[in-house]
Order: structure tokens, then sequence, then C-alpha cells
């Protein structure tokens, strides 16, 4: 899956030897106590992971990596452990002092272990959640403070986003800013409207989590050019609680819209576009549809908008969520440039349909 690092932790003042070959960091990835960045495989110079570690007492070092084809992982690395490659790892993992978990990690270097955390795992769920965690390894029982996760896991998602998009070359800083941690009724799916069955508590921080690595994958299997998530500060308010996304024909945004009673996506599309009517200070044109695909269903918007501001198009791609709800993906062009005026394209809006379905839908 992943393979670990003899210098991510080099901003956090620990060199360590091993067989695992990677260099960097390239760029940077700051998180609370958390540091680090991109990293290659030394063997071939490719991009390979992004990671993000922190040293504890104890000689224990603990990161947490994504690699370049999306796949999570833990990582552990104690300067006293003497391991073969390969070895299975065993590790009890306790969140908050009640949510239990027994790992079975793999080592890929004499005193390095990576634990897979797949995406959609009830592991990664309460990861995200935590904010401590203790490991019984090797008979001993180590701490760490969590503090920062919700801040690093999407800050970790753009960073192999933005280096797949853009090289390693143009590496910055990958963070991503500090989601609110008050839990909030769900915002209207649109710019400003907001629907009509009330929405369940949902927390902020878990939902821009999910919005920033939603955003992440769309972005890449739609084939845009230079795209990147934007920051908070940068992002536009109609990404209040979602993630926005620019590239060099278009920007957009992905939001989550968890389960709401009786509500369907058709009745979402509606509240986006009567939204952008209100929105729009002149000519105003829109359409609505459901489609199926590879037996997927996909609810899509467009929307024209002609006022002071210039020609605006905009296409909303709704999916059902597996979790329950729906994820919407914006795509916005100014139409002012051959390349924004592509993406209105049918063929490009084909590649957006299918990146919505393969990213939000599973």
């Amino acid at each position: 899956m992943i393979q670990l690092f003899s210098r991510v932790c080099c901003i956090a003042g620990c060199v360590l030897a091993t067989s695992a070959y990677a260099a960097g960091p390239f760029g940077l990835i700051r998180s609370g106590l958390w540091q680090g960045g991109a990293y290659t495989n030394d063997a071939t110079g490719q991009f390979s992971h992004c990671a993000a570690g922190v040293q504890y007492q104890g000689g224990i070092f603990f990161m947490v990596v994504m690699d370049a084809s999306g796949g999570w992982g833990l990582g552990f690395v104690h300067q006293s452990w003497q391991l073969q490659l390969g070895e299975v790892f065993p590790i009890d993992l306790t969140f908050n002092g009640q949510g239990q978990f027994h790992v079975f990690g793999k080592a890929i270097a004499h005193n390095q272990v990576l634990v897979p955390m797949p995406t959609n795992s009830a592991l990664m769920t309460l990861f995200k959640k935590s904010s401590s965690m203790s490991a019984v390894a090797k008979g001993q029982l180590f701490q760490f403070n969590l503090n920062g996760t919700a801040q690093l896991i999407p800050s970790l998602a753009n960073c192999v986003a933005s280096i797949k998009a853009k090289g390693l070359a143009n590496a910055g800083d990958f963070t991503v800013a500090q989601p609110p941690k008050a839990a909030v009724a769900t915002p209207a799916p649109s710019t400003g409207g907001s629907l009509k069955a009330e929405a369940p508590q949902i927390d902020a921080a878990e939902m821009q989590i999910e919005a920033v690595e939603l955003a992440s994958n769309f972005i890449l299997k739609a084939s845009l050019h230079n795209p990147r998530v934007l920051s908070r500060a940068e992002a536009p308010i109609a990404a209040n609680n979602g993630a926005a996304w620019q590239s060099d024909e278009a920007s957009g945004f992905v939001r989550v819209i968890p389960t709401q009673p009786g509500t369907k996506g058709l009745d979402v599309t509606a509240a986006v576009i009567a939204s952008d009517a209100k929105d729009c200070k002149g000519e105003f044109a829109s359409a609505r549809k459901s489609a199926l695909i590879d037996s997927d269903v996909i609810f899509e918007g467009m929307v024209t908008c002609k006022d002071s501001d210039g020609s605006r198009l905009s296409h909303y791609f709704i999916v059902p969520r597996a979790k329950g709800g729906f994820a919407m993906f914006s795509v916005v062009s100014n139409m002012k440039t051959d390349l924004a005026q592509g993406v209105t394209k049918e063929e490009k809006l084909v590649d957006f349909r299918k990146a919505a379905l393969v990213v939000g839908a599973h």
C-alpha cells in the first residue's frame, strides 16, 4: 500500500535509518503538533504519499499517511523494535478510553509498522472524532493526543490532490484551515436558499472533512487543468460547511447533504436552482433532470445567468451517498475563455457526471 519513509519526521527533529525508502518532505502540513508534507519513493523518484506525524515520549513516532492512490494508514516507528519485513504486528487501539479495535499492522522496516485504515471503516470514523488514543504494542502502552485530526485529514487529502495535479515542483502549504467545531444544522445545499425539510444535526468538522476528500477526488477524476482545493479563507460563502475548488477553466464546490426526511434528489436540485434564481440580477434560465448512468442515478441542474457581472453557467451534479443523503458537486464557468467554454460541452459534462458518481456514491 504505502512505502513509509526514512525522513518523514525530519520536520519533527528525528531522523530514522530504515530500509523503507522515501524522500521529503516537499511542501508543508502543519496541524497542531502534526507536521509533515509530501514524499517520494527514492528508488523511482515518483510521488508516493503525504504524511504528518508527532514524536512522543517513550521513543515512538506516530503518523497518519495517505498514499498516491487515496489509501489511508496509521504508522508507528520505534527505535527499539527489531522486526522482520512483512511481519504481522498486532496492536490494540483504544479511542477516548472507550472505543476499542484489535488491528494488525505490517512491518515495512525493522522499526516501522503500518496499519491500513480504509476510508469508510469504523476505524477511520472513530479516529477522526476522537481526541485521544492509546495503543498496546509489544507489551508497551503508548498514549497519543489526537487534537488537530479534523484539520489534518483534509490537509493530507489536499496534499495528495495538489501533488497529483501540479507536481512536486509546486508543493506549498497544504494545510486546510481549521473547520468549525460546533455541531450545527446543515445549511442550504445551494448559494443561499434553504430546503423545507429540517436537516438533522451534524458535526460541521466531519462534514467538511468528507467534503474536502470528495472535492480532491472529484477534481482529479474530472481531468481538469491545474485544479486545487481552496482554503476556507479563499472559499466563497457558497462553500460554507463544504469544500471549494478552482481550476484554469472552472470553479466549484462540494457539499455533503445528510439524510433529510422526505427529501429527494430532484428536491435538492430544485432548491439549488431557486437560490441561484434569487442571486441572478439579469437574464436567468434553468433546467433539471435525473438519469441512470451505469445503473446509478444522478440528479443534475443547469443554471445560466447574464447580468452586469457577465455570463455564468453552473452545473450541479447530485448523487445519493452510500451513508444516506446526497453529495453535491458544482461546476461553474465564467464563459470568458476557450477553456471555460469547454466545460459546457457534452463530452466534458460526461466526465463530470462519471466523476461525481464514482466519488460521491461509493
